[in-house]
Order: C-alpha cells, then structure tokens, then sequence
C-alpha cells in the first residue's frame, strides 16, 4: 500500500512539475481542443516572403476574420462554432503575430497589412467575401473594404481600432501620459493586467496556455512596440477610411470596453450609411471570446437580412 502512495505521489508530482515548468507542449494541446471545438483545422500557406498561419473550417459564403493586437486566429474559435454552420470561415494570424513567419523586414500600418490580405485571399481563389474584424483587425479590415468595396459583401466590425476623435480608454489615459502600453506585453504580470483590461469576466484559461500565451508575446515585446507605433502614427485614421464607405456594416461594442472607448460605436457608425450598431452591456474588448453565441446570433441574423434583400424582386411600377 506506502508503495502504491508512493508511485501515485511521485506521478502527480512530476505531473505538477510538468504543467508548471513546461508550458508550451501542454499549450498546444489546449489549442488544438479548442480548434477542434470550433470545427476548424490549421493551415499555412506561403506567399510572396510570407508563411501564412490560417485556421479554416466550416461551410458556406467566405467569411474572413482578422484578430485584433498582439492577438491571433484562435481568438475565433469560439465564435466559430456557431458560425462554421453559415459560413466558410477563414482566420489568418496577421504577419507580426501568432504562428505566421516572413525574414523580410515589413511595414505594420493598417494600408500594407490590409494588401497583405488581399494578397492571401487571391493566392486562395476567394474573390468575394464576407469580412470581420476585432480591434486592430477591424482598422485593418476597413482599410482592404476602402481598398476593394466590391469585394467585400458585409463588414463585421468588433471593437475596432483607429478611431482618433473618440475619448480616451483607460488604458490610452496612460499610453498618452506617457506610462506603459499595456497592450504590449513584456512579461505573465502584464499579460494577466492585459486580460483585466480586456474582459469584464475573464475567460478561463489553463494556467500552461496562459503562461506560453504570456512568454511567445514577451519575446517579441520590441517588435510589438514598432507595429504599434506604425499603426497609431502611420495609419490612415479610421475616421477617413470609414467616411461614406457604403459597405454595408455591423459595428459591435462591449459597453464596458477599457481598450478603446464604447463612445466610438456611434463615431463609426455615423460616417458609414449602410452601418448597425450594437451595444453589448456588462462586455468589454473581446466580445467574440466573452459573449461568442450572442455575438454569433447577431452576425448570422445581419447576414441573412442582407441576403434575403438581395433576392427580394426590385419595386415595378404600374
């Protein structure tokens, strides 16, 4: 029996050690669950210089995703649950981030990133589509909708970034004052002061995802630092990309949002004609991950009115 308790106390010791000490085999594994849970594979494709990252999965019309900073295409698989049932959904890591590589040296401003995609999604054959974006990625993809409006069928707009005229977050009050950036992270006390910023409640992460998620964002911190200071000084403001675009346009806003302040829905919304708002209470920067099935419904719903307009017969008159 001692020797039974022993050998079971040596296992969960060395399970311990292992959980703690070697996060990143144990990190893949939470991955690759939550990309199976999705309904989403992994796939990478290089082009022009670029090893491109994707997950791809579901059935449908094309909907291309683009996550926000220092984030990647696994900030979707939640939502793609539910969205995998409408669509061809198509998740790129943006070149900067997540698991996609180049050698070359690049330039961040949100024009350039926005080409970059276009790029990959001739590469792929896909010529029309459905577009959304998170925070950065909705700066991003407004920027390819100013570059290619007939290709884009519908914006989906979560959170986005680039907004000059909106009042300050909490967290741009102490980038503008000149204190630490939080979203770039350096180390795990910053990641987990990111998450605070991000979530009104915080989704579950095992600890070895968090800590490889916290050590791969440390080790390119420099980087971080230049695509930020390219996309807040080198960008067009999202104000002029979005002023009349007509692409038709869900913009959606955690009411509880400390990245980038919820007074920029109605911002937005003003300048494009063809935009909807909506507001979520009690939700802050990453509604996709915090509320994936209300965010879901209500894109799926968009596109549907969308489509049944487009087959509805024109007006004759008599």
């Amino acid at each position: 029996m001692t020797t039974w308790l022993i050998a079971l106390l040596v296992i969960l010791a060395a399970c311990a050690l292992f959980w703690l000490a070697w996060p990143a085999p144990l990190a893949r594994l939470f991955m690759a669950a939550e990309r199976r849970r999705g309904g989403l594979r992994t796939r990478r494709f290089e082009h022009d210089g670029i090893e491109w990252h994707l997950l791809e999965g579901g059935h449908g019309e094309p909907l291309v995703l683009l996550h926000g900073f220092n984030g990647d295409a696994y900030h979707f698989a939640r939502v793609s649950r539910a969205l995998g049932k409408h669509f061809r959904v198509i998740a790129p890591d943006l070149p900067g981030f997540g698991q996609t590589r180049f050698d070359s040296e690049l330039e961040f401003d949100v024009e350039s990133q926005a080409r970059r995609v276009l790029d990959l999604l001739d590469e792929l054959g896909i010529d029309r589509f459905y577009l959304g974006g998170s925070s950065m990625g909705g700066y991003v993809a407004c920027a390819l909708a100013r570059l290619a409006p007939g290709r884009v069928r519908a914006l989906w707009l979560l959170d986005p970034g680039g907004l000059q005229t909106a009042a300050l977050s909490p967290l741009f009050e102490i980038v503008d004052q000149g204190g630490h950036n939080a979203l770039v992270v350096r180390d795990r006390s910053d990641f987990v002061r990111l998450m605070d910023y991000c979530f009104v409640r915080p989704p579950w992460l095992p600890g070895p995802l968090a800590r490889e998620l916290a050590d791969r964002a440390g080790r390119n911190a420099s980087r971080a630092q230049a695509i930020f200071d390219d996309i807040r000084f080198r960008s067009t403001p999202l104000e002029q990309l979005a002023e009349g675009l007509a692409v038709p346009a869900l913009i959606v806003w955690g009411q509880a949002d400390q990245v980038l302040h919820p007074e920029g829905l109605d911002i937005l919304a003003e300048r494009m004609p063809s935009a909807r708002k909506l507001l979520l209470p009690d939700t802050g920067h990453l509604p996709m991950i915090e509320r994936p099935r209300t965010v879901a419904e209500s894109w799926i719903s968009f596109a549907e009115s969308l489509a049944r307009a487009d087959d509805s017969p024109p007006n004759r008159q008599v």
